[in-house]
């Protein structure tokens, strides 16, 4: 019996939630599993690497958006998804995010279809500082969804599955924690395609490197980040000192003015988007992460296996316990730019210390994080999903 599994996002930009729904619909079993993606909007860097033999049906491909009743287009996704579930005979439903779980929810339910779901951020912060439009029916729909007992609801740390609970009110039973993966033969051979890093002169083996990579938007902290760099620039000014920002988003035109204000301009770089952040992930001394809230992020699991230093803002418990509170990275206890900018120093002074938190953060990725288990664990809850009989063990709990 082959089990069709409909992979849902909203598209296949380049971010962690795409990342790994992408690395799913590749790499499940093809003996057993035939994988399909939905997306609302057909666009993102993993389109080009889905393979052939893989469908993908878009909400917008033969749309137009017009006006209509508060609501009406989420109705028509809903109705849409479940028309292609029926039609392409779909077994089990896989999506992450709350907002595609808005649309998997009612859409499921209605094909009588199962779910898996994965919840990412802690839902007090990432939905709850969404300014959702109709928050209150949103956050009941979302309730209903992740306690339907036809489908399964994933964590992706403990920390996130206790927030979700209490945030939607249902008990804590219902959701599984199945840490994100890392591909990390993936992430190390996409590390070694540096010809980009080698075209600039003005970077050379003794320059300090900081990188941050995420959307840029407040809520991700970059202007933080810069403030810091600036603070450590001023405290050792004969240093070469260079900072990478990597993604792109709404706030980029005030930090590049942050930047110049900061008289950072030539040490501060805005990549955009990339394709491949590994060769600057890689180059890069620090990791910083300085969001105001995250779940578990997975850039810091791709800093880990490179041998990156990750430094981070207190935003998240479930990051907390995968830097082993300072085993294996570090969290500040304040949001303060001055502190931010002594701990990147204590990078470079502490050299033997990091690189014991370094060995200790490759060692736990690998226990803990690994893809070919993760997926192993995803196909059983599939089967388990399709009632074959089998129970699903969802992994090893995390020290």
């Amino acid at each position: 019996m082959t089990i069709r599994v409909l992979c849902c996002s909203g598209s296949l930009d380049g971010g962690g939630s795409e990342r790994q729904l992408w690395q799913l619909a590749t790499q499940l079993d093809t003996t057993e599993f035939a994988a399909q993606i939905y997306l609302h909007y057909r666009r993102g860097s993993y389109l080009t690497q889905v393979r052939d033999r893989i469908p993908i049906h878009a909400f917008w491909d033969d749309r137009q958006p017009k006006r209509g009743l508060p609501g009406s287009i989420h109705r028509r996704q809903v109705e849409h998804l479940r028309e292609c579930i029926l039609a392409h005979d779909i077994d089990v439903v896989y999506d992450r995010t709350f907002h595609m779980t808005l649309v998997t929810g009612p859409a499921c339910q209605r094909a009588g279809c199962p779910r898996v779901s994965v919840i990412v951020s802690p839902p007090s912060r990432d939905f709850g500082q969404a300014n959702e439009r109709f928050a209150w029916f949103k956050r009941r729909q979302l309730a209903q969804a992740y306690s339907d007992p036809q489908s399964t609801t994933l964590a992706v740390s403990e920390a996130v599955a206790e927030d979700a609970a209490q945030f939607y009110g249902i008990p804590k039973s219902k959701i599984q924690v199945l840490p994100s993966p890392v591909d990390r033969e993936g992430v190390l051979a996409a590390a070694q395609r540096t010809d980009t890093l080698a075209s600039e002169s003005s970077i050379t083996q003794q320059t300090r490197r900081v990188a941050v990579v995420g959307r840029l938007s407040a809520e991700k902290g970059q202007r933080l980040a810069i403030e810091a760099f600036a603070h450590a620039v001023r405290q050792t000014p004969q240093s070469n000192w260079r900072l990478d920002l990597i993604g792109d988003g709404p706030d980029r035109s005030q930090l590049f003015a942050l930047s110049e204000q900061l008289g950072l301009d030539r040490q501060v770089a805005f990549h955009g988007h990339l394709d491949n952040p590994f060769p600057w992930l890689a180059a890069a001394d620090v990791l910083l992460i300085p969001s105001l809230y995250e779940g578990l992020p997975n850039v810091a699991l791709e800093a880990m296996v490179l041998g990156t230093a990750v430094l981070a803002t207190n935003c998240s418990p479930s990051l907390e316990q995968l830097l082993g509170r300072g085993q294996r990275g570090l969290t500040l206890d304040s949001r303060s730019s001055e502190l931010m900018a002594q701990r990147i120093e204590e990078r470079f002074q502490h050299t033997a210390a990091w690189n014991q938190r370094l060995t200790a953060a490759d060692e736990y990725v690998r226990e803990y994080h690994d893809l070919p288990a993760w997926l192993r664990r995803m196909e059983s809850l599939f089967r388990e999903q399709v009632g074959d009989g089998t129970r699903a063990s969802v992994g090893r709990q995390q020290p």
